[in-house]
């Protein structure tokens, strides 16, 4: 195998197919990436067995075929190389890296390992793609996988869920104590596909790979997601187990409905949480007429106390949060207002911007010491 290409080129798929592979092992044919060049393509592939890469760019193929290397050496090794043009070359168990123009600046060796050894990435029926827009499927990502769980313990908590509804799409993290949900509507038509539990991490490369910018194909199999991007498909292994019924756990008929600035509340709990218990990070929110007063417990390091207009009417009211909890879904709103529903301070409520929009945030208060 031999080719001639654009260091940068290569590099930018080179880092990009080690997010995808495996580097606990560096003797694992799993942690080798996979370079197959032919009719002026050079194909990169890449797997930890969970999640699969595959990339494709243009190339001066010079003797088409195929190897594999271990990709996080050479993709340390490529943000080292000048942006020149570069020859590859594979050939006795080495690829050798070198200037193209023949000059003696550097040159690279690197073992391989033969490319039959390399396992098969899965694949979908290309029928079962759909296209969305970038830019508001990363933003449903961003409102929503902040709320799943980390324990190991409920891993069916710990992916965010998708499933069509209607025509639209519908995105939901929960960790048991919140709730995150979107439910949008797209110009590009959906069609019925099997509910899934995503894992955050392909999420999470999936932003990484797109530009925010045109549309993205997504796919879903049994057991597993796929989706394109320019030139690049990458894919993960659904999250197995039953997800809850959360459209239960959404709080319906609420007759209390406090709106606050959402500057203003995001300021107050940035003082207030300098001062909270470390363990509980416990603060109060007091609502009376038109006021809401945000404070901490009294600590070993002192409290805090901020008021903030609030409009609000009926009974006094105080709830408890975990500063934390209540911070995350707040940064998300995309809106000057925001708006709390809820019926009793100790039971779940309901947060969104002001005008509502296609998400909401359900929390449950802290329950009294």
């Amino acid at each position: 195998m031999k080719f001639i290409c654009q260091s940068s080129l290569l590099r930018a798929e080179i880092e990009l197919a080690n997010s995808f592979s495996s580097s606990k092992n560096s003797l694992s044919i799993s942690s080798n990436v996979l370079l197959e060049a032919s009719n002026d393509a050079l194909t990169v592939k890449a797997t930890d067995q969970k999640m699969g890469f595959s990339s494709t760019i243009d190339v001066s193929v010079l003797v088409p075929g195929a190897t594999t290397v271990y990709c996080e050496k050479l993709s340390q090794l490529l943000k080292n190389v000048p942006d020149i043009d570069i020859e590859v070359a594979e050939e006795n168990g080495n690829l050798t890296i070198k200037p193209a123009d023949g000059s003696n600046a550097f040159i690279i060796n690197i073992k391989t390992i033969e490319a039959s050894k390399f396992p098969e990435l899965a694949e979908i029926d290309e029928s079962l793609y759909f296209s969305l827009t970038q830019r508001d499927y990363f933003d449903m990502i961003d409102k929503t996988s902040f709320a799943v769980a980390d324990e190991d313990s409920r891993h069916f908590l710990t992916g965010v869920y998708m499933e069509r509804k209607n025509d639209d799409l519908v995105l939901v993290a929960t960790d048991g104590k919140r709730l995150a949900y979107v439910c949008r509507h797209f110009e590009q038509n959906i069609p019925d596909f099997i509910p899934a539990i995503i894992p955050t991490r392909f999420l999470s490369l999936m932003k990484s790979i797109g530009t925010g910018e045109g549309l993205l194909s997504i796919g879903v199999m049994e057991g597993y997601i796929f989706a394109e991007i320019g030139n690049r498909t990458i894919y993960s292994t659904l999250i197995q187990g039953p997800y809850p019924a959360y459209e239960k756990v959404i709080p319906r008929n609420l007759g209390k409905v406090c709106i606050l600035k959402k500057e203003d509340v995001e300021k107050a709990i940035s003082l207030i949480s300098i001062l909270v218990e470390s363990k509980s990070k416990r603060i109060y929110i007091d609502l009376s007429e038109n006021r809401a007063a945000l404070s901490s417990e009294n600590t070993e390091f002192g409290d805090s106390h901020q008021e903030i207009p609030a409009s609000y009417s009926g009974d006094d009211v105080r709830m408890s949060f975990n500063c934390q909890l209540l911070l995350a879904p707040i940064k998300k709103m995309d809106s000057e207002y925001m708006k709390i529903m809820f019926n009793e301070p100790r039971s779940a409520m309901i947060f969104s911007s002001e005008p509502e929009k296609d998400y909401l945030f359900v929390l449950m208060p802290m329950q009294p010491q």
